[in-house]
């Protein structure tokens, strides 16, 4: 019945999200190369290649899994071609396909559940993805059946929960996930005002019932618990991105959100209306204080790109301007003259 309801005529040709991560092998797993035939014993070897990650794309109500194989560069190689970056020492690159699924419904967001570089780096990351309105689910790489299986599943709908709707049918923004770069959470920001907390499991501990094989050092991050913020208590509205930053030992989700609604016809009264908050999320006790802001952002802000360490921080990306802010300093860049109206902050 299914079939006559709803039938798929064209396969989806556009990527909507990809991530990388440890997804059929570990970080301390041997990264898989292209062995050329091609051996000058008069060149001296060049520099191994640190571990590759999987790539993982979805595109509508598919989700694919591939394995990067490289061909790494021959000293003579080297000599002759010089690339820095992420081609440095790679002379050759293909994708191989893992694993391709087609699911019963289309993926939203997806995000990488990463290990955290614990236990050695034999711990394997996961993949959440996202489903309107507001369904999870947590996938890992099964070894028995070279495949992925389903380690978890929250769903927050239904009649227990539609007080998180606040009487609202439709919401412009489904599910939108984000993840730890330290891997002790995620976050999805649902509803446009509920924050969805996804407490990841501790190194020792293990679902009940699973076998040994995944229970012991080589399991992949998995979720132990979830719990919702509402972000309405927290007097934060008209929420526009978040992330979460690099160099905390408790993770810290930054939100980008205004304070007053404005658009381009009042930009003469209202001009910088967002503003960034920076709470401390405690998974163990679910407390979330504020430990810093930022205020007076422009009002085209929409987008926060968390910088890696030392530096630390965030970036909040405008249509005429890049602002950085952290819990010590702070300083703008204006991309064009627009971004100098009202406002003489901005740096040349």
């Amino acid at each position: 019945m299914s079939f006559a309801a709803c039938k798929t005529m064209h396969c989806p040709t556009g990527i909507e999200s990809c991530a990388a991560g440890f997804i059929t092998h570990s970080a301390a797993d041997f990264t898989p190369q292209i062995h050329t035939a091609d051996v000058d014993s008069d060149w001296p070897a060049t520099k191994p290649l640190g571990p590759i990650p999987n790539l993982v794309v979805s595109a509508g109500n598919v989700l694919e899994i591939y394995l990067v194989r490289v061909e790494q560069a021959s000293s003579r190689d080297a000599a002759e071609v010089k690339r820095g970056g992420l081609m440095a020492g790679i002379s050759a690159a293909s994708l191989e396909l893992v694993c391709n699924y087609r699911l019963h419904g289309n993926i939203y967001s997806m995000g990488v559940l990463t290990a955290g570089g614990v236990d050695g780096g034999r711990r394997r990351d996961s993949i959440i993805l996202s489903f309107e309105d507001a369904k999870m689910s947590v996938l890992e790489f099964d070894d028995a059946t070279h495949g992925l299986r389903t380690s978890s599943m929250h769903c927050f709908e239904g009649p227990d929960w539609f007080h998180l709707k606040r009487g609202r049918e439709s919401f412009d923004k489904g599910p939108i996930i984000k993840v730890d770069p330290q891997g002790q959470c995620a976050g999805v920001f649902a509803f446009e005002q509920q924050m969805i907390i996804l407490k990841a499991a501790e190194i020792n501990s293990s679902l009940v019932g699973e076998d040994s094989a995944f229970s012991s050092g080589g399991a992949s991050a998995r979720i132990e618990s979830s719990y919702i913020i509402t972000l309405r208590d927290l007097d934060v509205r008209h929420v526009k991105d978040f992330i979460f930053l690099h160099g905390y030992i408790e993770p810290v989700m930054v939100i980008l959100h205004e304070r007053e609604l404005t658009w381009a016809g009042r930009v003469s009264w209202k001009h910088h209306t967002c503003m960034v908050s920076a709470f401390s999320i405690s998974t163990t006790l679910k407390q979330h204080p504020l430990i810093w802001s930022a205020v007076d952002l422009p009002h085209d802000a929409y987008k926060l790109l968390a910088v890696p360490s030392p530096i630390g921080g965030v970036l909040v990306i405008g249509a005429n301007s890049i602002h950085y802010h952290s819990q010590s300093s702070s300083c703008s860049l204006a991309l064009n003259n627009f971004a100098f109206f009202g406002d003489s902050r901005f740096s040349p």
